[in-house]
Formats: C-alpha cells, structure tokens, sequence
C-alpha cells in the first residue's frame, strides 16, 4: 500500500513537473486578410502554458477575441510568456484605402411649367452612382434613365444618387398652373355656386385629419386606428363614393433623404392599405412621398402641436376632385 502510494505522489510530481517545463505556446488568426477601408476584423487568440500574454502590447486573457476597424494595413501579434520562455505569432490585415469617387447627378424636367391633367418628364443623368432615387417613387430607379410625371400640384421633385463614394441630390421644381377656362361672356349660367367644390373640400379636409406614426415606424399605430375607421365609414358613404385623393407620407428630418423618401412611402401605403380593407376602392387613392422635404420640427413634441418632429411623421389626406355637390 505504501508502495502504490509512493508511485502515485512521484507520477503525480512528473505531471506538475512537465508542465511547469512544458513552452508556452500562441496562435492567432483574423476573420479576413483583407478588407476595404472603414469595414471591421476580429482577431481571435489563444495561448497555453504561459503566465502572461499581450496582444500588441496589451495584456489580455489567455483565449479570447476583439475586433478592430485599422484605417491602415496592420499586424497583430501575440505574445505568451512563461519564465524566460516565450511564444509569438503574427497576423496581418491588408486595408484598401482606396476611395470610391463621389457621385454626381443633373434632374430636369421637360417640361419645366404644366398645366393640371397634363404630364412632364424627370430625365437624370449620373456619374459614379450605382442607383437613383426620386420623391414620391417607392423604388430604386436606373442610374440614367427618365419617368413620367402628372403632379396636381406645383411639385419640388428631389433626385438622390447613391454610390460607393456616397450620395448626391438634385431637385427641380415642376409649376402646375389651372387650364385656361372661356371667357366670362362665355361661361353659360349655372344654378350652382363656384365654390361647390371648394365646401366638399373643406369639409374632406374636417374629417380627414393626419395619421400620425411612431419614430421610425410605418405601421398604423393603435391610436389612429379609430380615425382611419371614421374616415373609412365617410369615404363609404354614397354621396363622398366619388371622391378621389392623395396621401401623402412625411418624415421628421432626421435621416438620410434616400431613406427618409422610403420611410414615408412606407406610411403612406399603410394609410391606403388600411382604407383599402375598411372597404375603400383603391382606385380612388393615390400615394406619394414627401420624406423629409415638409418637416418644420426641432426637436420632440406632442403630434398634434407643430412644429415638432412628432408632427412631421405623419400622413397627410389631400382633396383631388369629385362627391356630390350641396
């Protein structure tokens, strides 16, 4: 027993031993060998057998990983030591410095002044831009290309061009006048006042107040949901059937314009979908996104009370022809 014993506390002394003798030893790797200027790269060590270890210099745990964005080509190294013994290993990281160039966009409209019910054309022409985005368009538009417009209302058309250099804007604003009518000699009489339709439109305007949103958010929210019902229920009434009109989505100006043009068509199309539901024809919707280009707000506040940022998110009802005159 004593012999048994005996060879249990010398094997036991042999392990310590070998170990206290055994080198350190270091390895360390990277995600990627080479990245573009800005994008990050973790580096992952781990070490055995040593007493400290140092990642360039700053002493770290034996295993781990941290991740770093170099603006330049780096190297990383790890150091193990043990004693007067050490281990080393290397890893490098090759940055491409080089900048992609900054886009740059021109936006015309052919013509510049319209009259309503008649069309213009946007044209665009880039440089270095992958795609383009316009107001009031819900998707990615060619870098060179064109589209057809018929804005009831004088109109700012906002162009962003996006690339891996950046962004650039260019705006043009298209002036809708109303057609010419006869002359006033010419005009037969009428038994009903001029401004009929301007009583179907302020009463539009009374009922179909704006739908407000939470911050970054295009989903009608709880609070709202009553008054779109209240706007479904007369929108269905017989004598407003006719009537057709515009929603229009806002932002607050926080936000990128490319995104916040997004953002907006986003809530606009969710008012729509949700009158749609309630029983509304979708062809008497129509749907456009302003972004930011409306929002007068500076900081947070109450949606009822402009200007506020809560005030800017928002989608606005706009009257555009029809229902039974009083």
């Amino acid at each position: 027993m004593n012999r048994t014993y005996f060879r249990f506390i010398v094997l036991t002394f042999a392990v310590i031993l070998a170990a206290a003798c055994a080198p350190p030893t270091a390895k360390i790797k990277v995600t990627r060998n080479e990245i573009k200027a800005g994008e990050p790269v973790t580096v992952s060590w781990e070490t055995k057998n040593a007493k400290s270890i140092e990642l360039n210099g700053e002493k770290v745990e034996k295993i781990g990983a941290k991740t770093f964005t170099p603006g330049a080509d780096a190297n990383y190294e790890v150091v193990a030591r043990r004693g007067k013994k050490e281990a080393r290993d290397i890893a490098n990281v090759k940055v491409d410095s080089s900048k992609a160039a900054a886009p740059s966009i021109t936006l015309r409209a052919e013509p510049s002044g319209i009259e309503r019910g008649q069309n213009t054309v946007l044209k665009w022409t880039t440089r270095n831009a992958k795609f383009v985005t316009l107001t009031g368009v819900g998707r990615e538009l060619d870098a060179n290309s064109q589209i057809e417009v018929s804005p009831r209302v004088s109109t700012t058309y906002t162009a962003t061009a996006l690339g891996d250099g950046g962004n650039a804007t260019a705006s043009i604003r298209v002036t809708v006048t109303d057609p010419a009518g006869p002359a006033m000699a010419e005009r037969p009489r009428t038994t009903q006042p001029d401004n009929a339709e301007g009583a179907i439109a302020d009463q539009f305007r009374r009922v179909l107040s704006p739908i407000f949103f939470d911050y970054n958010e295009s989903t009608v929210r709880d609070d709202q949901q009553a008054r779109l019902r209240r706007i479904a229920e007369w929108l269905n009434e017989e004598r407003n059937r006719s009537i057709t009109f515009r929603v229009e989505g806002n932002c607050d100006p926080r936000g990128t314009s490319e995104y916040n043009l997004g953002l907006g068509d986003r809530r606009a199309k969710a008012i729509k979908d949700y009158l749609v539901g309630l029983g509304v024809d979708p062809g008497r919707i129509e749907t456009v996104s302003y972004g930011a280009e409306k929002a007068q707000g500076t900081d947070e506040g109450s949606p009822e009370a402009a200007p506020s940022w809560a005030h800017d998110r928002r989608g606005d009802f706009v009257y555009l022809r029809g229902g039974d005159r009083p």
